[in-house]
């Protein structure tokens, strides 16, 4: 199972931070993919539209909704990640500088859920 990672707002820069953040903790090191789109008009390159990570089943999945959330915290202006658990294709959304305890129980649910099939 995989976890979709987009950061709304965000520029490249976020999502290096991000994928640095995660890869920085052994249980997450070399799950992390960063996902290019085309590049946007007038702009040099691809861009970074999304990062994938493999958590298979057994727990993983909490514990990045758990490091994704205190990341989130870490960042200087407000953002909001969607984290899309596929191939469910459920979302749910985190926001940096509020309290997510409802989103986390209700990823969390998804992620036991999907763990289950």
């Amino acid at each position: 199972m995989d976890l979709q990672i987009r950061i709304e707002s965000g520029a490249v820069d976020d999502y290096v931070a991000l994928a640095d953040w995660l890869n920085g903790d052994r249980d997450f090191r070399g799950h992390v993919r960063q996902v290019t789109g085309p590049p946007a008009e007038g702009a040099l390159g691809d861009w970074i539209e999304m990062l994938t990570v493999a958590v298979g089943s057994g727990g993983l999945g909490v514990s990045l909704t758990a490091s994704l959330n205190t990341w989130l915290s870490t960042r200087q202006r407000d953002l909001t990640a969607k984290v899309t658990v596929t191939p469910e294709g459920r979302t749910v959304e985190l926001h940096a500088r509020n309290p997510n305890t409802r989103e986390l129980e209700l990823l969390g649910q998804i992620l036991r859920d999907a763990d289950e099939r």
